[in-house]
């Protein structure tokens, strides 16, 4: 009897390592991949723009400046056709561009439909958030969706430990990735798997996963979907990011 327990602990333990591995597995693929995804995503920004640059304006230009470096980001004189070229830019990249990745992203968003839960019930046991109870309450009240369907359905778990329990694995790489404070919750309307009141179930239930690049359980079904879609959301999420730079070096 004594060595079935034996066994039985080490069968847990074994399926607790690999669960971890999963999740790292994940994490650590995103995170090589995204500096080359960004590199990507900075030329295909800079091809979009240079096909509205310029070509030889100096020669008929009648503003007298003394400039050599004809980049984007270059201090031009007003009147100048290459200052045109940074105005056109922002126009650019804050309208038509922009609009294009806001049509990727729901496309990939409406891709998770080809998928379908697999009520391990992970997301109800074991849900997280920069924000603690009261400060979620508190946007909650400033009117963010977000945050008041999260306390409708989500409630602070007691410790840590709890927390811990509930999804060993996913507790410990989350900990171990996510260096900011973070605070664990759990749904008790959690039964046997399924939700209790599912027909009620709030827009932050329905629309799980909600973030294409979320680090997900590992026997989260939608994993899959994560896994199809990670580089065009990295995309998304990398040209979003050297827009605001454009608009911050030109605005």
């Amino acid at each position: 009897m004594e060595n079935i327990f034996k066994n039985a602990g080490e069968n847990n333990s074994s399926e607790e390592k690999e669960e971890k591995t999963l999740l790292l597995d994940q994490y650590n693929s995103l995170k090589d991949s995204y500096k080359e995804i960004f590199m990507e995503a900075a030329f295909s920004i800079r091809a979009a723009i240079d096909k509205f640059k310029p070509e030889n304006p100096c020669t008929i230009c009648t503003v007298k400046c003394n400039l050599e470096k004809k980049d984007i980001f270059g201090d031009f004189p007003v009147g100048c056709a290459y200052k045109d070229w940074q105005v056109q830019t922002l126009s650019f990249l804050e309208g038509e561009y922009k609009q294009k990745l806001k049509n990727t992203y729901t496309a990939i968003m409406d891709k998770k439909e080809d998928f379908t839960c697999n009520q391990c019930g992970d997301c109800c046991r074991l849900a997280v958030s920069e924000y603690s109870y009261e400060q979620l309450k508190q946007r909650a009240y400033r009117g963010d969706k977000f945050s008041e369907d999260f306390v409708s359905v989500f409630v602070p778990y007691g410790s840590e430990e709890e927390a811990k329990n509930a999804n060993p694995e996913y507790f410990e790489t989350l900990g171990n990735l996510v260096e900011d404070k973070t605070y664990y919750y759990y749904c008790p309307k959690l039964k046997d798997n399924l939700c209790s009141d599912y027909e009620n179930r709030p827009d932050i239930c329905k629309n799980f996963p909600h973030n294409p690049l979320k680090l997900l359980p590992s026997r989260c079904s939608y994993n899959e979907w994560r896994k199809r879609i990670a580089k065009i959301a990295m995309l998304i999420n990398a040209k979003v990011d050297i827009i605001e730079f454009y608009k911050q070096k030109l605005g």
